[in-house]
């Protein structure tokens, strides 16, 4: 089964409660905190609780006792722009896993930002989540992997913080 949501982008209600943002999703309220890259070409939110590590020069966010993690990878094509499916179609090849285009998903976030959406399941059980967002000469990678299949809240963590992201230019 798909955790990415039948509208992989969907709307949200959002505004600022003093502490940090919050949006309100299919009737609950998700506190979400602002992050802003050590290398300052993106913006996002991340979901409140989440825990953040760096890893490498890679963030990485993850819930504390959670099955997975998000890691946030930024590219920059000084000579031009990014050719998002190709980009994916190489990031998959690293996983040995073919891409496939009639199974994307494929939307522009809350930013403007054009993002491709996949996932996928690897031999060694571990459950994939690839969102690559592509905005003129800079690309924002986010995987998702854990030991679990993704829950629905999860998913809808997941597209918040991609719905969100603001490449900065």
């Amino acid at each position: 089964m798909s955790s990415l949501p039948e509208h992989a982008c969907p709307e949200f209600s959002h505004g600022y409660n003093g502490n940090g943002l919050f949006f309100r999703l299919m009737d609950r309220k998700l506190d979400y905190k602002f992050y802003r890259s050590p290398s300052g070409w993106y913006t996002m939110v991340i979901p409140g609780h989440w825990q953040q590590i760096v890893i490498e020069g890679i963030p990485a966010f993850f819930e504390e006792n959670g099955a997975g993690a998000m890691q946030v990878y930024a590219f920059e094509n000084k000579g031009g722009s990014f050719n998002a499916e190709e980009e994916l179609e190489r990031y998959l090849a690293t996983h040995s896993i073919v891409y496939e285009s009639d199974k994307a998903a494929f939307f522009e976030n809350n930013e403007g930002g054009k993002i491709i959406a996949c996932e996928f399941l690897k031999e060694d059980g571990r459950h994939w989540m690839v969102y690559l967002v592509a905005a003129k000469n800079k690309m924002i990678l986010v995987t998702y992997n854990g030991d679990e299949e993704p829950t629905e809240e999860l998913a809808e963590h997941l597209t918040a913080v991609v719905s969100s992201i603001r490449v900065i230019e």
